[in-house]
């Protein structure tokens, strides 16, 4: 089995760049940058207007980190199954 390390955790949404999404991680307000083609929005509806804040999942490769530091308990050793079916579930790949 595949695995390796991810952030998953709950974040606010603070703005959209061409190849990154920056995010605020609620928990600690630490600035992130995520590569958008990896990383996952866990809601229902990815169009409309985001809620203050949600759940996200990335590769942890995908992740950079802009100010802070991320909280231990955001890094998770996870097969990469469960990854791709979060993928499946709210991006339909």
């Amino acid at each position: 089995m595949i695995s390796g390390e991810f952030f998953k955790g709950h974040v606010h949404f603070l703005s959209q760049g061409i190849f990154n999404a920056k995010y605020s991680i609620v928990e600690n307000s630490t600035i992130i940058k995520v590569k958008n083609s990896t990383h996952v929005r866990m809601l229902e509806n990815q169009y409309e207007h985001f809620p203050y804040a949600f759940e996200i999942i990335a590769p942890m490769d995908a992740v950079t980190i802009i100010d802070g530091e991320i909280p231990a308990d955001h890094i998770k050793d996870l097969p990469a199954s469960t990854y791709l079916h979060y993928r499946k579930i709210y991006q339909g790949v």
